[in-house]
Order: structure tokens, then C-alpha cells, then sequence
């Protein structure tokens, strides 16, 4: 995730929460329903409360204090087992002491040394009757506490009168004692008052479907969070070009979006200047060193290199540079499919039989108001051994010779890390373009391929993320910027290429991999195109 710095982390934070919005959504709304469901399904409560006054005078008898006069200790003893029993018994029919015990609870008030005591049941009448019968027997209780305590201490001074003469000093003592203590029980038997007894009271007290609405809002709210948090953590994919620009600590040239990957090389002006961009990054993001040839490449199948690579040969060309593409992925001919060529010389023929590089080159028709050229040089047919060939000293060698005879050369390779084709050319090349897919390319398999590349002394200039779409930071022009166009022009680039001895004219029958006699390498002749469209980005 993010650091959150400034403005720039807070679009980052907005863009994560746009990308699980469904699932935020979902838990969002899902949380308060349930909770109200779960709460409009519970039976209505009823409360009723009882304000008792207690006795708090202490009684004291041999030393021993008979009565508290801490009405907290004797709020306490509502919850007892023993004030439930009697209050249970007390009521008409009797209940049990423990299936009332639960449904009370008692609090006091220091100030004015009351008790309240509070029932709650599923009807007012019930809820009432267990209130006053709590009431009733938390003063029933202490009446008996000091009943008990006074009728001991009555006891044992009897106890002690036993074997005495009644005209004694000492039998006359005790006997003015015993005499004390039975006074006692006029000032304890009142024990605890009722000031206000309990009454039905018809409005419930539960259950609250709007509280249970509000706390499960704010439930779903954290616990969305948290799962967005947690899967954003786990998800190892590139969400955005600032995510690849922060893990590669490289400039980013260029922002492709979506759009650009239709199939037809000649897509929106809005998707052409994205190219345009490309090309301009690379000219001045590196102002020390010119960039004779540049290599395509990524981590994995199906993130665009292909496209980049042939799109950036023809902002190049279009901008009037002499431009050379060879499509070096002898496996799968990832710009020769692109252009729609089916040559039948290509790469691998000119660095197995040390051909001519000239007899297998193409001339790609451009538009008449561009002012470069583009040559290409297709992969050909799968060659048995393309790993050995792509690492040849001849590979070198041929890249040397076209950088002599072009101004800039794009070399279009396999996906890295599923073939090692590409590592053996990224020392010969001027500088090395990352290609990675938002949203598919992980994170993990970009730092690989960076660290292939620093293993293999390649120069890495930059990187360009695919599948972008329009946003904060990443606007586009709008299609009302540029000036009206003409009638379409779709297809010209995927028109009839030119090529030299090369034999791959639709109407030349040559066989395979053999050189036509019909002109010289400067001749221009038709190739086979195909206008195949490719739904993923290569």
C-alpha cells in the first residue's frame, strides 16, 4: 500500500477503494441488514423499576455491627441466590429463584440512599411483578439478617446465664443484655421501604433496529476496510504506473491504455500520442547517451511488449528517423504477427546460414507525410535452436550492423522470464525498456527481472505500463483536440510491405526458407499480411 504522504498517496488510497468498491459495497449494505433482521427477529423486552429505601442504622450488639450501612453491599444482594429465592416464593404463582435472577439488576444512589431496581421481562405486567418482588425481598433479607444475628447474640448470652444464681450480680447483667438485644428487633424490623413500587410500563425497551442498523453500518465500514487492506496486501499485481514507478525506481515512459491493444496498428490519435510520448521520453530521458537500439521486453506473455515494440518503430519512423524493427522471438514472432507478415526468410535464417541481413528485410510502407523509414526484420520460421542463435556471436554482430545503418533500432524479444532468449542481448543493446501490464504483471516477477537484468549488464531505461486507464495523473487528450480527420485510414499500415529476395509475395509459389530471384534487396515487393486481431495486449 501506499505511504501516505500528500495529495498524490490520496488518489492512490481513492484508487484502491475504487477497485474493491463492489466488495465494499456489498459489506457495506450487507452488515446493517443483517443486523436488522437479527434484531427485528428477537421478542419485545418490557422494564419496570422499584425505588427502595433502606435502613441504614447500625445495630450493634456484643461489638458486632447487625446492619451495613453501605447501600452499595446492599445492592449488591439482589443478584444473590437468597434474595432471589425469596422473591421468587413471594410471588403468586412462586417461580423459581434462578429463572428470575438474570432479569435484574440494581443500582444506588449515594446522594440520597436509595435503591433502584430494575426487571426486565417479555410483558410490562411480568416485568412489574418482579421488580416489586425484589423490592419486597431485598428488605425481607436484611429484616432476617438482623433477625438471625440478634436472636444468635440472645442465645448466647442465655448460654451464659446457665448455672448461675438469678440473684447474682452477673445473672442480672446478662439479663439486662438479653433485655438490650431484643430491643433491637423493633428498630430492624421494618428492614427496607418501598418509596415507589413498580408499575407496567407498555413501551418496550427492545429490541432497537435502528441502533442495531447504525452499529452494523459502522461494523460493515471497518470490516470492509480491513478486508480491502488485507487483500490489497496479499495481491502481488501492479494496480497502477505509480505502483511500478515506486517498485522499480525508474522513470515511467509512457502510460498505454486499454484502447491501443485492438489488434489495428492504426488506433485513436489519442492512442498514437501515447507512442509519441515513448518515443519523446526516450530521446530525452537519456540526453547523455544516444540510443542507438533499444530492446523490448517483460516479465511475462500477453503485457504488450509486442505492440510497444511496433508502435514505437512507427512514432520513430513517423518522426523522420531511419528506423530498423527486428523481431527477435524466434518462438513465437510476437511483431512479425503484429505487422501481419508470414515471410519465409526472417532472423533465424539470416544467423543460422550467416546471410545478408538485406535479404530478409522489409520495407514498411509509411504515410506520405512521414518523413522516416521503417525497415523490418521478421523472426521467420521457427529455427530448432533459437536460445543459441539469439546468443551468437553473429546476433552481436548484426545488431552492431544495423545500428551503422539505422538511427534507431527496436528489438522486440520473448517474455523473460518464461524463455531465456533475451538475456544474452541486453549487453548489446544501447538501453532496455521494461514492459509491464497493470493490474496482471505481479510485483514479483518485475524486481526478478530487474535483477536479470543488472545480472546481465543491461542498461534499463525506463519502464511503460500497459492497460492504464484514465485518471489522476494520467489524463489524456481528449478526441476533440486533435483536428478532423480525413476519410479513414485504418489498414494503410497493414498494407503491402517491401522486402528483398525474400520470396514472400503472394504471388511468388517460392518454396520455404528459398530465396526468390525476382530483384535485388532494394526492390520492393508484396508480403503476405494478415489482419488477425489480438484481444491481449502483445
Amino acid at each position: 500500500m501506499p505511504e501516505f504522504t500528500g495529495h498524490k498517496d490520496l488518489r492512490a488510497y481513492l484508487r484502491m477503494v475504487w477497485r474493491w468498491k463492489l466488495l465494499i459495497l456489498v459489506i457495506v449494505v450487507a452488515a446493517p441488514a443483517i443486523a436488522y433482521f437479527m434484531e427485528r427477529g428477537k421478542p419485545r423486552i418490557y422494564q419496570s423499576s422499584a425505588t427502595i429505601a433502606v435502613n441504614t442504622a447500625t445495630v450493634s450488639t456484643g461489638g458486632s455491627t447487625l446492619v451495613s450501612n453501605n447501600i452499595q453491599a446492599i445492592a449488591a444482594l439482589v443478584n444473590t441466590t437468597t434474595v432471589a429465592d425469596i422473591a421468587g416464593g413471594s410471588m403468586k404463582p412462586a417461580v423459581p429463584g434462578d429463572s428470575i435472577a438474570g432479569d435484574v439488576s440494581a443500582s444506588a444512589d449515594l446522594q440520597t440512599g436509595f435503591i433502584t431496581i430494575t426487571a426486565t421481562a417479555d410483558s410490562p405486567a411480568f416485568a412489574a411483578k418482579v421488580a416489586n418482588a425484589f423490592a419486597t425481598a431485598l428488605g425481607t433479607n436484611q429484616h432476617n439478617q438482623i433477625t438471625d444475628a440478634i436472636n444468635a447474640e440472645v442465645a448466647a448470652l442465655s448460654g451464659e446465664q446457665k448455672g448461675l444464681a438469678k440473684d447474682s450480680g452477673v445473672y442480672q447483667t446478662l439479663q439486662q443484655q438479653i433485655q438490650q438485644t431484643r430491643a433491637q428487633l423493633k428498630t430492624a424490623s421494618e428492614g427496607a421501604q418501598t418509596i415507589q413500587a413498580a408499575g407496567p410500563e407498555d413501551t418496550p425497551v427492545g429490541p432497537h433496529p435502528r441502533r442495531a442498523v447504525e452499529l452494523g453500518f459502522v461494523i460493515g465500514v471497518l470490516v470492509a476496510f480491513a478486508l480491502v487492506v488485507l487483500l490489497e496486501s496479499a495481491d502481488r499485481r501492479m494496480r497502477s504506473p505509480d505502483d511500478l514507478e515506486l517498485l522499480t525506481d525508474l522513470p515511467l515512459l509512457a502510460a498505454i491504455a486499454p484502447s491501443a491493444f485492438a489488434g489495428e496498428l492504426d488506433t485513436t490519435p489519442v492512442d498514437a500520442e501515447s507512442f509519441q510520448t515513448l518515443r519523446t521520453s526516450l530521446t530525452y530521458f537519456t540526453v547523455d547517451k544516444k540510443i542507438r537500439s533499444v530492446l523490448i521486453t517483460s516479465p511475462g506473455e500477453q503485457e504488450g511488449k509486442s505492440t510497444v515494440a511496433v508502435r514505437l518503430a512507427l512514432a520513430s519512423a513517423s518522426a523522420g528517423l531511419d528506423v530498423v524493427l527486428v523481431d527477435a522471438d524466434l518462438r513465437r514472432a510476437g511483431a512479425t504477427t503484429k505487422l501481419g507478415l508470414k515471410p519465409r526468410h526472417g532472423l533465424g535464417l539470416v544467423l543460422a546460414e550467416q546471410r545478408p541481413v538485406e535479404s530478409a528485410m522489409l520495407e514498411w510502407p509509411l504515410r506520405p507525410e512521414d518523413t522516416g523509414r521503417l525497415r523490418v526484420l521478421a523472426a521467420g520460421p521457427p529455427p530448432p535452436n533459437p536460445a543459441a542463435l539469439v546468443s551468437s556471436e553473429e546476433m552481436r554482430s548484426l545488431i552492431r550492423t544495423l545500428e551503422d545503418q539505422a538511427d534507431l533500432v527496436v528489438i522486440d524479444t520473448p517474455a523473460a522470464l518464461a524463455v531465456s532468449d533475451a538475456v544474452p542481448m541486453m549487453q548489446n543493446v544501447s538501453g532496455i525498456v521494461l514492459v509491464a501490464r497493470m493490474n496482471r504483471s505481479s510485483r514479483d516477477t518485475i524486481r526478478r527481472l530487474q535483477k536479470i537484468i543488472v545480472a546481465a549488464h543491461g542498461n534499463l531505461l525506463g519502464a511503460v505500463a500497459t492497460g492504464v486507464t484514465s485518471g489522476p495523473g494520467y489524463e489524456k487528450y481528449s478526441q476533440s483536440y486533435y483536428a478532423p480527420e480525413g476519410p479513414s485510414r485504418k489498414g494503410r499500415r497493414r498494407g503491402k510491405a517491401s522486402g528483398a529476395d525474400d520470396g514472400i509475395a503472394r504471388s511468388q509459389p517460392s518454396a520455404p526458407n528459398e530465396p526468390s530471384d525476382n530483384g535485388s534487396s532494394a526492390l520492393k515487393i508484396g508480403t503476405e499480411t494478415g489482419s488477425a486481431s489480438h484481444n491481449a495486449p502483445e
